[in-house]
């Protein structure tokens, strides 16, 4: 009997990374290389699933977002520098409810493009660092995440000391130098 398995197909390019179910971290560097896209794709399921995507604007982006609703092992995904992406293509990321980690720093995303936040509600780990136009007002999406444990907020330049203490909640480990 051949192991359960998802498929994934895509017409984009982005690299597929895989760690072992029972070894599951939010350290990228943990994460293998597992394949290249545009391809198809057959991913086992006792691996989870993380994608690395550049040079993406707003509808490749919601492409992406599309062909990767169905993976239910996906736990990750680095946008990390997709300037291109802007607020109208970030609200695609809110179909993906199985995500657990999620960086976008340096997107070219504001406050009005994080609504999408509260739909992601097995988010642990949110990166928004370099995000430079964002600022307290995103918040209330953050505090709208039943189960985020870290939040890295490095660079963002729009929120004071003040402006942080409005992000605070019990068991949110908080990232500004």
């Amino acid at each position: 009997m051949e192991p359960l398995s998802y498929r994934l197909s895509t017409g984009l390019e982005i690299i597929l990374y895989t760690i072992p179910c029972e070894e599951v971290s939010s350290r990228w560097l943990d994460w293998k290389e597992y394949d290249r896209g545009p391809g198809i794709f057959s991913i086992p399921s006792d691996v989870y699933l993380g994608i690395r995507a550049q040079g993406l604007h707003d509808a490749d982006f919601r492409q992406l977002c599309e062909d990767l609703k169905g993976v239910e092992n996906l736990r990750y995904l680095n946008l990390a520098e997709n300037r291109g992406i802007t607020n109208d293509g970030m609200a695609a990321v809110g179909s993906l409810r199985q995500i657990r980690y999620l960086n976008i720093g340096a997107c070219d995303i504001n406050n009005q493009g994080m609504d999408f936040l509260p739909s992601l509600v097995n988010l642990e780990y949110l990166n928004l660092s370099y995000c430079n136009r964002i600022t307290e007002k995103t918040a209330p999406y953050v505090q709208k995440l039943p189960k985020l444990k870290y939040l890295d907020l490095q660079g963002c330049i729009k929120i004071n000391t003040g402006g942080l203490k409005k992000f605070e909640k019990k068991g949110l480990v908080i990232y500004k130098p």
